[in-house]
């Protein structure tokens, strides 16, 4: 039960449109399929952080308000920065899928630091927690719990990519061009939200 109820829990994140949503789908769409599944993983690794610092009680020091202001600071410069990044960015469709480990890895980071920088994903990770800590006080079922929660959210980035890669078809440079302008506006708002909010 702990294993169906985490993965549709999971599943259920999709409703979450946040700035990771957009790194996802214009890193798919620019770079193809590898280069989306490279943000996934490092989505994923952040959510794991979180849980594991949820887990060791760290989850007090992240959502202290003096400590979250310096967080959502650090996201918020982040994502600032992207936002500009996509709205002076060419539009590039790659078909070349040899592009070298560096780039992977810098996808890999960006997906990181988006995620694990943004305070909110902590506040929804602390709820995940405490919910699967009171209704599965086993460790073992909370273990499960956890991980497959992780695993749904895993499946929705994926799937995602996947969409988004079976797209890029359809899409021109003139297509791709007003996508990253909509992209950079997008991550300027989420930029100057989130400081407001952490302020």
């Amino acid at each position: 039960m702990s294993l169906i109820e985490g993965f549709l829990i999971g599943l259920g994140m999709v409703i979450f449109v946040g700035p990771v949503f957009f790194l996802l789908l214009n890193s798919s769409l620019q770079y193809g399929m590898k280069a989306g599944i490279s943000v996934a993983l490092g989505i994923i690794v952040s959510d794991i952080v979180c849980v594991i610092l949820c887990y060791y009680g760290v989850s007090k020091f992240m959502t202290a308000s003096h400590n979250q202001f310096w967080i959502g600071a650090i996201g918020s410069c982040i994502l600032f920065g992207l936002g500009i990044n996509y709205l002076l960015k060419k539009p590039h469709i790659s078909n070349d899928l040899t592009i070298d480990s560096k780039k992977w890895s810098t996808f890999f980071i960006r997906g990181f630091s988006v995620n694990f920088f943004n305070p909110f994903v902590f506040v929804v990770w602390i709820g995940v927690f405490k919910y699967g800590y009171q209704k599965y006080p086993e460790k073992l079922e909370l273990y499960m719990f956890l991980s497959a929660v992780l695993i749904g959210i895993l499946t929705t980035d994926l799937l995602k990519v996947f969409l988004s890669d079976k797209l890029k078809k359809f899409i021109s440079a003139h297509r791709l061009k007003v996508f990253f302008r909509i992209t950079g506006v997008v991550l300027l708002i989420f930029s100057f939200r989130l400081l407001y909010l952490v302020w």
